[in-house]
């Protein structure tokens, strides 16, 4: 296993290296196409431009494939997966498995750096992570698993809202092994977990968290436009009552006329 980890890795890197290559080849291309056609770009060589970095973009996608692809292949490539989620782990919460699965890989850890210790030498005691040690590590994990949904998944699959479950199980792989890569750089070694359960609930939690959050902002701007909409129109009932000026002059009764005149006219006549 060590000589295929050895040529896929190596396999990576070459890749890693080519992009780079092809990425500032492009850019010196973009360089001397602005320099040289600075005053007026022809349609031609703007068609050029498009078409290289269309090529680029390609070869990219083609890449990240290819070193996606021989990164699932072994997926036990950072070591073996021995931490089941039977015994001890039956009958806990998320959190209290997360602590559990914490304080075994620390007591790995111990026996690791006991093997250090010199023969004849005390070894170093056994001291369980603390409730706020186990705090800050479950924090650091999901963490990752947001950063690798926001960053990656996002990007590939940009919907809103999406459930994990409807993500190819491929790259779903892909996901995990990548979130076990950052926590082991982080000195977290979840990827000793069987079926990779520990990445796959850090993911899923992190996609339930987002779809929450995205609904409930979702409901806070519908209700706020409901309330610009009440506020927008007239409130006919408030009105109703309150009779208008003008109308009130046309429908009112005409004064009576004097006819006090009119008897004076009568006795002249």
């Amino acid at each position: 296993m060590s000589n295929i980890n050895t040529t896929l890795l190596n396999s990576i890197q070459k890749i890693e290296i080519d992009l780079a290559e092809i990425k500032q080849a492009l850019r010196e291309l973009q360089r001397q196409f602005s320099n040289q056609f600075a005053p007026a770009v022809s349609a031609e060589d703007l068609t050029t431009m498009q078409q290289s970095i269309i090529e680029q973009s390609s070869l990219e996608r083609i890449a990240e494939s290819v070193k996606r692809a021989q990164l699932t292949e072994y997926p036990d490539q950072l070591g073996k997966r021995v931490i089941n989620t039977g015994g001890k782990f039956k009958g806990k919460n998320k959190a209290q498995k997360y602590n559990l699965l914490l304080q075994i890989l620390h007591e790995q850890d111990w026996k690791a750096r006991c093997k250090e210790v010199p023969q004849g030498q005390p070894l170093p005691p056994l001291v369980p992570l603390s409730d706020h040690d186990l705090t800050v590590k479950r924090l650091h994990l999901k963490t990752l698993g947001h950063t690798v949904k926001h960053d990656i998944i996002d990007k590939d699959y940009p919907a809103a809202s999406k459930e994990w479950k409807n993500i190819p199980e491929k790259n779903r792989e892909y996901y995990m092994m990548h979130l076990e890569r950052l926590a082991k750089n982080g000195g977290l070694h979840i990827h000793q977990c069987k079926r990779m359960w520990c990445a796959r609930s850090l993911l899923r939690e992190s996609f339930k968290s987002d779809n929450q959050t995205h609904k409930r902002r979702m409901a806070e701007k519908n209700k706020v436009n409901i309330s610009d909409s009440s506020l927008s129109s007239p409130d006919m009932s408030e009105t109703g009552d309150v009779e208008s000026p003008i109308m009130a002059d046309v429908l009112s009764p005409p004064p009576t006329a004097s006819v006090e005149p009119a008897r004076k006219r009568s006795r002249r006549s």
